[in-house]
């Protein structure tokens, strides 16, 4: 025989178990020893790596501790000289180093007759970030790169050292490997086919024999084979094919009394749609007898269902069912032997590889269940158009559990149909035993009742509703109780608007009663129809008592007598014609002098009421008083001292003086400059105490010593022999912003001594009260000067009021003011006890800071400090 037709025959399918046997047993080996070649020369391969890099990094170390003192000298000779001897070791390719700008400065590699080097050159690396002490070695083709940083001390890498080491020659020895190891295999293939032919063609001879049983099966079912020779295996598959054929025959007969006594038709088709086997339904269904439906065509019993048809429907569906049994189903309408037609559906199924039996068809009747489904749709998409929720409950099962909803029911519970169906209603509407409509339901429930419910329930997105439950018994025709149906109203919009006009209208009286303003509303015939309590307590008018009715004009009379007469109240019945709002300031002379403004409107595109707004505006336009009064008080102590400084300076201008005088007047303009100075910067300070109110507070605890310590030391001057006599102040802390109090002592103090100008004593004492709860620091100055008298003392906190009206003692009138400021921004206070010719004492209060607390509750923000006066 030809060998080329002979290894034809080895490789061309299909394949004897023996020639498998062999294969797949060479296969095993030739990957066994694939697996163990590759592994071993992966971990070669790695090796080789590893010590590459081991070599290379050390030959980089070795480099750039060899050449730092060169590179130091800037040395180019011994750099090269270096390189050059360490590009002779075993492996390495090439060394070179490279600035810190990434150029190259000298390299050394090897050749085929020796060592080369040169200096300088094109090649420029990216060098990394100057914090960064090393780069990443990595492989490159053939060669492994090695880097290593020279340090110089600089503090940053002053070069860059770049190894190569050669991998080839080692790459070259891992493949001599590969190649001895592949002959191996070969070899061990070839000893084992030579072993295994003989082994397997023994063992599989038995195989051949059930294989030829197997090919007679299906032309003698129930027949057996003989399973006296062979193995284990054999004789188990053998057993296998003697079970099969039974079995077989037992179920061709199962299926074939099936066939025949399914009340629907079954037919088979060949390729072009005519009949080839039916069942005994099949004749009775269409009133045809079996010999008159045999091989005729389909389409004589269902119209439409030709051989064409048939090709189509399969043909479209191929790309879903390749190479399987297919089903589809369709529906038609059959036709009987009177030409009668009725609707059916028909299951199809392709049968695959036979040539008698293509197609195989289950035709049912679904004429009174078109009928049915044809009410029931009707029945269900008139409750789907409802807009009322309905459902339905099994009265015959415990819990009356709801058997169908509507698309309305869904939308209000907020629930898909999965999650409805088999619930109770308690359940989906969120009822409780504690809610009256959960005993209403159970109690109509139990007494077969119609009943109407309220209901408040939390939807599970969360949304409260309110909804109206009708709950209907239904009876079966004998008088039974069926199921219970329920018709569910969504009110929630309509009761919280209700709710909300009411709270609405709550709120309106509420903020009419309690506003500080007053209301008056009159309606579009001018009859009185509200005032609030304001109003009333504003004009001491009692009109929601007053039986008699009260017009617009009677309003103007009652309005008149309230007023000053030199300021009557304004006609309002020219101003109510028009929708333009009227103003008037008015002056009330009952019950109480009062400045008010009022404002009047009609409302002619509503209902044409006419609404009165009143406004005390007296505390207002006491403010604007003292504005006024501050700004012209300002505006003459500022006068004062610019008009002395202007006359002598006029008069320093113009004339001529002798040195004597002319030193006076520049000190009277010196001494006038700070008094103006002082005045500015009081005012600067009060301004931006009031204004930031206390948001710049440096607040923490602070010893009440040093406070009194510092404050006399910065008050004291060397050319004057009065001091202040200090007694026992307590060792403590208090709660203060040290500036801003030592500003506030410095006035008490400085007030002590100019109010004094006599002489006499002035007292510093301390003591701790408690005012409540709280304890305080109370500072205690005393003086024994010119005192005040109880209205001066009633005045003493004015800005700009000074007890001395003589103008002899020096000052701005603003340093209690500005004390007073301070002392409340701390939550204390400033009080004054003083008698005319006797003296003046200032009582400072001041928290004290809890023990052991570093920082108080009250932390203010960082701002511009407040100068000291």
């Amino acid at each position: 025989m030809n060998p080329l037709h002979h290894v034809r025959r080895l490789v061309t399918p299909p394949y004897s178990l023996n020639r498998t046997i062999l294969f797949a047993a060479s296969a095993v080996v030739v990957v066994l020893f694939a697996i163990y070649s590759a592994v071993a020369y992966q971990r070669m391969a790695r090796d080789t790596v590893k010590s590459a890099q081991k070599w290379s990094d050390s030959v980089a170390l070795l480099a750039s501790t060899a050449n730092t003192s060169a590179f130091i000298l800037n040395d180019i000779a011994a750099i090269e000289s270096n390189l050059q001897q360490l590009a002779v070791l075993p492996g390495i390719e090439s060394i070179a180093i490279f600035r810190p700008d990434g150029r190259v400065l000298t390299e050394a590699h090897a050749t085929p007759h020796g060592v080369a080097s040169s200096v300088g050159g094109i090649e420029r690396i990216t060098v990394p970030a100057p914090s960064a002490n090393a780069m990443p070695s990595q492989i490159q083709g053939q060669v492994y790169e090695s880097w290593a940083a020279m340090d110089t001390g600089a503090g940053s890498p002053s070069a860059w050292i770049r190894v190569h080491y050669s991998l080839k020659q080692r790459a070259e020895e891992l493949t001599s490997l590969w190649h001895q190891a592949l002959w191996a295999v070969a070899a061990m293939v070839g000893l084992l086919l030579l072993g295994l032919q003989f082994v397997v063609g023994w063992a599989v001879k038995p195989v051949r024999n059930l294989s030829d049983f197997a090919k007679t099966m299906p032309t003698a079912l129930g027949q057996e084979f003989d399973l006296r020779k062979g193995c284990i295996e054999v004789n188990q598959l053998g057993e296998a094919l003697n079970s099969a054929s039974r079995g077989i025959a037992e179920q061709l007969g199962r299926i074939q009394a099936i066939v025949n006594t399914a009340t629907e038709a079954i037919i088979g088709l060949d390729a072009q749609g005519n009949i080839s086997t039916l069942n005994p339904a099949a004749s009775s269904f269409f009133g045809r007898p079996e010999d008159v439906l045999l091989a005729h065509p389909i389409s004589q019993c269902v119209p439409g269902l030709t051989e064409q048809e048939l090709f189509e429907m399969f043909e479209n569906q191929s790309s879903y069912f390749s190479g399987m049994s297919r089903i589809l189903r369709k529906d038609f309408f059959g036709t009987r032997a009177d030409g009668t037609l009725f609707p059916v559906e028909i299951s199809l199924g392709q049968v695959q590889n036979n040539k008698e039996l293509r197609y195989v068809c289950i035709v049912r009747d679904v004429t009174d269940e078109r009928a049915a489904l044809e009410f029931t749709e009707l029945y269900e998409r008139a409750l789907a158009c409802s807009h009322n929720a309905v459902f339905i409950t099994k009265a015959q099962l415990a819990n009356h559990p709801i058997v169908y909803v509507n698309d309305a029911f869904q939308k209000i519970t907020g629930l898909r149909l999965h999650e409805i169906l088999g619930g109770s209603m308690d359940t989906l509407l969120g009822l409780s035993p504690i809610d009256p409509a959960y005993h209403e339901l159970n109690r109509a429930v139990n007494e077969q009742r119609n009943t109407n419910v309220s209901i408040s329930t939390m939807m599970p997105d969360g949304t409260q509703r309110i909804v109206e439950l009708s709950l209907s018994p239904v009876r079966s025709d004998e008088g039974l109780l069926t199921h219970f149906v329920g018709i569910v109203s969504d009110v929630s919009a309509r009761v919280r608007a209700e709710e909300a006009m009411a709270e609405r209208r709550a709120q309106l009286d509420a903020i009419f009663s309690l506003s500080p303003d007053g209301f008056v509303l009159f309606d579009r015939n001018d009859h009185l129809v509200f005032a609030n309590p304001a109003f009333e307590r504003m004009t001491g008018l009692g009109l929601s008592d007053r039986a008699q009715a009260i017009t617009l004009d009677s309003f103007e009379s009652i309005m008149t007598e309230v007023c000053d007469a030199s300021h009557p109240f304004p006609s309002l019945r020219d101003q109510t014609q028009t929708e333009e709002p009227w103003h008037a300031r008015l002056q009330f002379a009952r019950p109480q002098v009062r400045v008010v403004q009022a404002q009047s409107r009609r409302n002619i595109a509503g209902r044409s009421e006419t609404i009165l707004y009143f406004r005390d505006v007296t505390h207002e336009d006491a403010v604007d008083r003292m504005k006024s009064e501050f700004l012209a008080a300002a505006a003459h102590e500022l006068r004062t001292p610019m008009v002395s400084i202007f006359g002598f300076t006029e008069l320093l201008l113009k004339r001529k003086f002798t040195e004597e005088r002319k030193t006076d007047m520049l000190e009277t303009i010196h001494r006038q400059s700070g008094l103006l100075v002082k005045m500015i910067n009081e005012l600067l300070d009060l301004a931006r105490i009031e204004s930031r109110g206390g948001l710049d507070l440096k607040i923490d605890a602070y010893a009440l010593t040093e406070l009194v310590q510092t404050s006399i030391k910065g008050l004291m001057r060397a050319d004057t022999d009065r001091q202040v006599d200090v007694a026992a102040v307590p060792d403590v802390q208090v709660l203060i912003d040290p500036e801003k109090m030592q500003l506030a002592m410095n006035n008490l103090l400085s007030n002590a001594f100019k109010y004094s100008p006599q002489g006499g004593s002035v007292t510093l004492q301390a003591r701790i009260e408690k005012k409540g709860a709280e304890p305080y620091a109370v500072i205690e100055i005393r003086d024994q000067g010119i005192g005040m008298t109880p209205e001066q003392l009633g005045r003493a906190f004015e800005r700009f009021y000074r007890a001395d009206a003589s103008g002899n003692i020096p000052g701005t009138g603003l340093g209690l003011s500005l004390v007073k400021e301070v002392a409340e921004l701390h939550k204390g206070r400033i009080e004054l006890r003083s008698e005319h010719g006797q003296g003046t004492t200032a009582c400072l209060w001041i928290p004290v800071a809890k023990p052991n607390a570093s920082r108080p509750a009250q932390k203010a923000q960082v701002a511009d400090s407040v100068s000291a006066s």
